[in-house]
């Protein structure tokens, strides 16, 4: 089957709120000109989408919708899959840790 090439006609930004109430950018949906959307999340939606589907155990969409199989059940999680989306929230909290002791290091030394 080839790839949908229609161009987009349509962009809207999806957000999400943390733990903080604060409300974070999740990614974007996009709308072709055939009517067909899609969702394309950054790095911060992913690791949210992951965080939901290792807790649930279950399989879900970039837009948030649960992914069916052929008999209209549910898709599960394989132990693979767990341990990826694990993986991979973990080495989003060691960027985002690097990142702020950089940040910190670097104020102080402006602050001197």
């Amino acid at each position: 089957m080839p790839k949908n090439k229609s161009p987009i006609v349509k962009k809207e930004t999806l957000y999400r709120e943390n733990k903080y109430g604060k409300k974070v950018k999740l990614g974007v949906e996009l709308t072709r000109e055939d009517g067909t959307t899609f969702s394309l999340l950054n790095p911060s939606g992913k690791a949210a989408k992951y965080f939901v589907e290792n807790q649930r155990g279950k399989l879900y969409t970039n837009a948030g919708q649960l992914k069916k199989g052929e008999d209209d059940k549910p898709l599960t999680l394989t132990k693979e899959q767990k341990a990826y989306r694990a993986g991979y929230i973990d080495s989003q909290k060691d960027n985002a840790k690097a990142y702020n002791a950089k940040k910190a290091k670097s104020a102080a030394k402006k602050a001197k």
